[in-house]
């Protein structure tokens, strides 16, 4: 049988076989490859009907290579054959997209000799490839004034879509596409896992079914995810890529277990029994049909068939959603309205993608977003229900007591009676209060706990994205290419957009905790206004809005008070302002209200000429996670946090924020407070970055951070600004470093293995040697200024730095603490 097959190739070969002439070079000019570039023209295909044609043998008898002018047989082998000349003096490195195949040899031939042999593809696992991220490229590599011949096979077991779509691409375009995609899916990826771990984290201290039904629900979704994004295949099961098709069906368990989930969070046994047992049917079998679609694409192979049928289920699951929200959206049960917004958005985008999806590029583009807006909302419900059940027991117990006092007035001579019943339900009520006051108790445990949770999550946020912005800021100021701007304007608008969500969690759960307390310190008004203007006047005026700052000029110079949550309300007013302020004005205006006894009134108030909000919304805007139409976050995005924040913010100067607002009008928020005149007037100067760039250049700085990362930022825009920069990863380093060498200031990262940098600190501030002693030393951390500032004075620290940071507010740290050794060595 296999003479027989051998004896068909050679047929095959021989009957095809044609003289040799060139292909159409691909010729590399200097200027080659701005963007990714086709060679499909170059191309000339070969089709083996047999699958078992070799390289050599297609090299010693040259069959008929023709040009790629028809679809691809996916019963076939195809070969493709290309000639590729550089002409340079330079050695040329790019990368060759093939297209979307299960399996993808590439042979270098010169002088009819392999001289390398890659591999690629879906199926093939990563230690095969060169490539190993991105699934279909090959390494291209010629050397100065050569040429070589490429043959490509491609061959298909799985996905049944032979392609040829060669297209090269530079090694950093390549980079750029793999990391702006990686980054966005591992940031969902980790969201999914940190919500889900913080619902059995619930379950565990509640016992509540919801929060494990939920947690179910989004373990399904996240594994789903995994599968979607190639997440799964490309550093899971990248030794066994072929395992990847047996997660195709989680879509539909995703199904099953949303439907356990919706059957609880809405209480379908007790308000909607009409529909609760087909709820669990339909659960029961999307569950089953996924086993059964495991078990058919484990026996035939046909993901098509699974893929095809899967589409189907899905949109009857949809149409199944759909009618349940048709039939219950006027029922008066709180948790209603919840699902309907929750579940809304992200089945209207699941539709969109199951029709659109193809397994073999296994994309999620729209379901992310309306997941996104799902869990928010179900999280809320959630909350929210927890709330609704206390009630009801209330009003069950208050229920009891009237109807115990209804019966002490039917009759006197039932009294003695009534009394010991009241005496007994006296008992009842005040076990009833101990354990009320034990679940107050485990209340605030777990919202201390949750704080932690928080506090900790901020920290291991935070340190990863001090890296991304710092990287961003090095990459814009290394004059990048206009379609790279376009990508790393995207980025930093995203990674700043999710620092603001970070802060905004962050600083909700310090104030809900009650953790935070106002400063009472001198400060310049004037200058505060300033560094706002200087802020939003460049992003207004990228909105194409006008940013004013209007000061009454009877208002003093110096004021004392708490300028940074000063900063904080008004930097959320104004955010809140050109969010929702599509075009027009907006104003920053600050009135001298009273003045009397070294006080002053001050009135503030951000106009706008945006969206407006309705009169019936005007309270609801200052609720936590809450804005005011059920489309504002999909559109404008953000947490609804922000008012909730600043409502609070100005209860703790004993005031309260107002607003007046017409649909398509605009808006105007407005608050006063109470301060005091602070006894003298020295203005701050704010210096130009220019002249503290000059002033700090040649001072010696040791940068101490276990992270190798933060690191390698840190000292890149220290060199870049002139300083003479050394870095250590450790404590016991940098005491060794300190005895060594003179330092100018010393930037300490707090949260180091074995020895911390409170302990390095304490150590050099012990040290008999005043030089020593006396060195700046600025903490730098992901934690925040108000958790650490009581430990980092009691060490000795001179400032704070929080990552992430801007790299204008490094320079002037930098400058701040640099600037007095300039000033000694002049002196001396």
């Amino acid at each position: 049988m296999r003479s027989v097959k051998s004896c068909l190739t050679l047929l095959i070969l021989v009957c095809g076989m044609q003289t040799f002439g060139y292909d159409q070079p691909v010729v590399f000019p200097e200027d080659f490859l701005n963007e990714s570039s086709s060679l499909v023209d170059q191309l000339r295909v070969y089709s083996d009907p047999t699958k078992e044609i070799t390289i050599k043998e297609i090299l010693s008898t040259q069959p008929h290579f023709k040009p790629l002018n028809e679809e691809l047989s996916s019963d076939q082998v195809h070969w493709g054959r290309l000639r590729l000349v550089n002409n340079q003096k330079a050695i040329k490195l790019y990368l060759l997209y093939v297209g979307k195949n299960d399996f993808i040899d590439c042979y270098f031939v010169e002088n009819d000799t392999i001289v390398q042999h890659e591999q690629s593809g879906y199926m093939y696992p990563q230690r095969l490839k060169s490539v190993p991220k991105g699934s279909y490229y090959i390494p291209i590599l010629l050397n100065a004034n050569a040429s070589q011949d490429v043959y490509i096979r491609i061959e298909e077991k799985i996905h049944n879509d032979p392609e040829f779509d060669l297209r090269l691409t530079s090694g950093t375009n390549w980079v750029y596409e793999i990391l702006d995609k990686h980054i966005v899916d591992f940031i969902f990826q980790g969201l999914f896992w940190i919500v889900l771990i913080y619902n059995l984290f619930l379950f565990g201290t509640t016992k509540t079914k919801a929060y494990l039904y939920y947690a179910f629900y989004l373990g399904c979704i996240a594994i789903n995810y995994l599968f979607l994004t190639d997440i799964l295949r490309e550093y899971i099961l990248n030794e066994v890529p072929w395992y990847t098709i047996y997660f195709i069906p989680t879509t539909i368990l995703a199904a099953g277990a949303y439907w356990i989930f919706v059957n609880d969070f809405i209480s379908a046994k007790k308000h909607f029994v009409l529909y609760h047992k087909w709820i669990r049917i339909v659960s029961m079998v999307d569950i089953g049909i996924f086993f059964l679609s495991i078990v058919v694409i484990y026996y035939t192979k046909e993901i098509y068939v699974v893929t095809h049928g899967l589409r189907v289920v899905a949109l009857l699951n949809a149409l199944l959603i759909f009618g349940l929200i048709y039939r219950i959206y006027d029922s008066k049960y709180e948790m209603v309205k919840y699902y309907m917004y929750g579940t809304g958005a992200m089945v209207v985008m699941g539709v969109i993608d199951t029709i659109l999806w193809d397994p073999s590029t296994s994309q999620a583009n729209l379901l992310k977003y309306g997941l996104i807006a799902e869990i928010a909302v179900f999280s809320v419900g959630l909350a929210q229900r927890k709330k609704i059940q206390e009630k009801e027991r209330r009003k069950a117990l208050n229920k009891q007591i009237d109807q115990l006092r209804v019966n002490e007035s039917l009759a006197q001579w039932q009294k003695e009676e009534l009394e010991k019943i009241i005496d007994h339900r006296t008992k009842k009520i005040k076990k009833k209060n101990k354990k009320l006051k034990r679940a107050i108790k485990k209340a605030e445990t777990a919202a201390r706990v949750k704080s932690d949770f928080l506090s900790v999550m901020s920290h291991e946020i935070r340190t990863p994205m001090n890296a991304v912005i710092g990287t961003i800021h090095l990459l814009l100021d290394e004059n990048p290419k206009k379609a790279q701007l376009e990508h790393l304007k995207t980025l930093k608008f995203s990674s700043e957009n999710l620092l603001i969500l970070i802060n905004d969690i962050l600083d909700y759960s310090k104030v809900e905790s009650g953790n935070v307390q106002l400063e009472h310190i001198d400060f310049h008004l004037r200058e505060l206004t300033k560094g706002l203007g200087n802020t939003y006047e460049k992003k207004a005026a990228e909105n194409g809005v006008k940013f004013n700052i209007l000061i009454d000029h009877n208002i003093p110079s110096m004021l004392k008070g708490d300028p940074a949550r000063l900063t904080q309300i008004l930097n959320n007013l104004i955010s809140n302002a050109l969010k929702f302020t599509p075009n027009g004005e907006i104003k920053l205006l600050i009135h001298l209200l009273a003045r009397s006894n070294g006080r002053v009134k001050l009135e503030f108030a951000v106009e706008d000429t945006g969206i407006g909000i309705s009169k019936d919304k005007l309270k609801l805007i200052f609720e936590s996670f809450t804005q005011a139409h059920a489309d504002t976050t999909r559109k404008y995005g953000g947490t609804g946090l922000g008012l909730a924040i600043t409502k609070k913010l100005i209860k703790l100067f004993d005031s309260q924020i107002f607003v007046k607002s017409k649909v398509n009008k605009g808006s105007k928020f407005y608050f006063s407070l109470y301060m005091e005149e602070a006894a003298h007037a020295n203005a701050s100067i704010e210096l130009d970055d220019v002249i503290m760039k000059e002033e700090v250049k040649g001072k010696r700085v040791l940068v101490v951070d276990d992270n190798e990362i933060n690191l390698m930022m840190a000292k890149k825009f220290l060199d870049k600004w002139g300083l003479i920069c050394e870095v250590v990863t450790s404590g016991q380093d940098a005491l060794v470093k300190v005895f060594d060498t003179d330092y100018d200031l010393i930037l300490m990262d707090l949260q180091m293995p074995e020895m911390d940098g409170y302990e390095v600190t304490a150590t050099i501030r012990g040290l008999d040697n005043i030089d020593l002693k006396n060195i700046p030393i600025v903490a730098v951390s992901a934690d925040t200024y108000d958790n650490v500032k009581i430990k980092i004075a009691e060490v000795g620290m001179n400032d704070f730095l929080s990552k992430p940071f801007n790299p204008m507010e490094l320079l002037t740290m930098v400058h701040t603490y640099t600037r007095g050794a300039t000033t000694a060595s002049a002196l001396l």
